[in-house]
Order: C-alpha cells, then structure tokens, then sequence
C-alpha cells in the first residue's frame, strides 16, 4: 500500500461508526435511550402531563439549524426515534452543509413523545454537529493551502464513539477508537520500560514486544518527544517490516515546533526511512496554529479541541400541528 492508503487503513475505518456495529450501537443507546431516560425519572414529563395528560394525539414536529455549518447525528437521531415510535423524514443528510433556517428533520409522533424527546434529539444533533462544523472549518483552511494533510480528533472525547463519528461526517479521520483495536504506545510505556532496564533500547523494546500482535490491530504508533526517537523509531520499523505484510506504522511527534518537525523530516528521508512510516503531529495544536503543522509535511494533525471543548451547533425543534 501507498502512504495515502496507508493512512486510510488506519485512520478512516468508518465501518465500526455504524450502527450495525453492536459496539457503536452500545455508545448510542447510551446517549440517547439512557439519557432520555435519566431525564424522564420516574415520574416522567410532569410538565406535559399535566398540560395534555396522557394523550396521544398525532402531531408534526420540525427540526431547524439556526446557524450555518455541517450536519452530524442524523441516523443517531433517527435510530433513537424510531424506537420510540416516531417516524423520521430525513431532508438532510449527515456531512452535508445547511444553512440557517434549513429544515433537516420531519417528525410525526404522537404530541407527547415529541415534547419528551426533543431536548435529547437536539442534544445529539447540537453536539455532533458542532464537531462536524469545527472539523470541517479546520480541514477547508487545510485544503485553501493546497494541502493534504488529515485531521483527527483524539480520545479526549465526552461521548466516546460519537464524537468520532462527528469529525468523520466533518470530513476528518477517525484515529483510535478505544485501547481495544490499535497499538499506541505512549511515554508512560516508555518511561515503564526504563524502570524495567531499558534505558538505551527502550523504543526498540517496546516495537519488539508488539510486533507479532500487528495482524491483530489497526496500527502500531509511537510517541516520541525528540528528533533521535523519531529516526529510532522509523528505522526500528523499517526493519520489523522485513518480517511480512505491514500494517500502518506511525509515529507521533508530541509537542513539537514546527520547526523541530520540519528537521525530523529531513531526518528520515536522508536515512532512507522516511516512506515506512507515517508522521502525526500531536501535542498543543489549534484552530490558530494547525496550518503551521500541517505545511510541515506531516500525514496526519491531532487536535483534541474538536472534541473536549466544542462548540453546539444551534438548533430548534418546533410542533407545527
């Protein structure tokens, strides 16, 4: 495989964001199923109790963007209200922009599980849409360079699998989605193996040790802070390669400068490593600062704002009849 489709073996497996998958279908019905119901309690919506009691009179309720961006949570959404018997009408797709006042959803319902529903509707959409939008922003900036590099979130997520999902629809990769399917071995894991006697050979160690699991996993990454374990680490699996069949082997530059990476890259071509593995730049990067990292040359940008601190994008749900 070439570096491109390298990348997307392991960075863009889309495949375990849908909801045939029962694992993702587990993170779903949490943020919807369980949500609604920790917000019902048992006494229910008092509120529209009170007001309608327990009637089930037909009604048509609208969902609306009130802010220009791209849409995400739609089958979520649509899934979750289906089991609650409403009938969704789907006029947007995920990933597509809208725009203010565009009509994406169409619901028909009776009158009180569409009062009951709405705040944990709009909670997904808002959320995943607002990564999508912030992803999307980020990754036309990119493209506006005349450049290629992927952008992906990192496991600083609040709800787990469904933030990835949002930076997909957004146009960004997917990275890993939990400790189960990929190997990153991070600094703790390093500085361990020192403790245990590695201290000249701790890179190789640690590739050696997961080498044979590679069949297994999505990737094999690393995280190196210095120029040298980055040109180790490179030539460590340029060699384990000459072993059988690749995987994505990746490793990450945490806390870099621009610069610094600019010298790594230069690094890894003079030795002749460069083209066995992949480079993410990781570590204090922004919607500021991103552009910077990714004119380096590096195949792939981390940055953990577009899930641990985004920003909804607003909607409303109204009931027309």
């Amino acid at each position: 495989m070439n570096r491109k489709e390298l990348l997307t073996v392991g960075f863009k497996r889309i495949k375990d964001l849908e909801l045939d998958n029962p694992e993702y279908l587990k993170w779903v019905t949490r943020f919807t199923v369980d949500v609604m119901e920790q917000d019902l309690g048992e006494q229910g919506d008092i509120t529209t109790r009170l007001l309608f009691g327990f009637q089930t009179y037909p009604a048509t309720a609208l969902v609306r963007v009130k802010e220009d961006g791209v849409l995400a949570g739609v089958e979520e959404v649509t899934w979750f209200l289906q089991q609650e018997g409403i009938k969704v009408k789907q006029l947007i797709k995920d990933g597509e922009r809208v725009n203010v006042g565009d009509t994406v959803l169409e619901l028909r319902g009776s009158k009180r599980k569409l009062l009951e529903t709405e705040r944990t509707c709009l909670k997904v959409l808002q959320r995943m849409s607002g990564i999508a939008s912030t992803t999307r922003k980020v990754i036309d900036e990119i493209v506006e360079a005349g450049l290629e590099t992927m952008i992906v979130a990192t496991r600083k997520t609040h709800w787990q699998l469904l933030d990835k999902k949002a930076v997909y629809l957004g146009g960004g990769g997917t990275h890993r989605l939990g400790l189960w399917e990929a190997i990153l071995i991070k600094g703790n894991h390093l500085e361990e193996l020192k403790r245990e006697g590695y201290a000249e050979n701790y890179i190789e160690e640690a590739l050696n040790r997961v080498w044979n699991q590679r069949e297994t996993v999505a990737f094999i990454e690393i995280e190196v802070e210095t120029e040298e374990d980055a040109c180790t680490a490179a030539e460590i699996f340029k060699r384990l390669q000459q072993q059988g069949e690749a995987i994505p082997c990746i490793v990450m530059l945490d806390n870099m400068s621009p610069e610094k990476i600019g010298r790594v890259i230069k690094k890894l071509k003079k030795r002749n490593v460069y083209d066995h593995v992949l480079l993410e730049a990781s570590g204090g990067i922004n919607q500021n600062n991103v552009l910077e990292y990714a004119k380096t040359g590096v195949d792939v940008v981390s940055l953990g704002s577009l899930t641990h601190s985004p920003k909804a994008l607003d909607m409303n749900q109204n009931l027309i009849s």
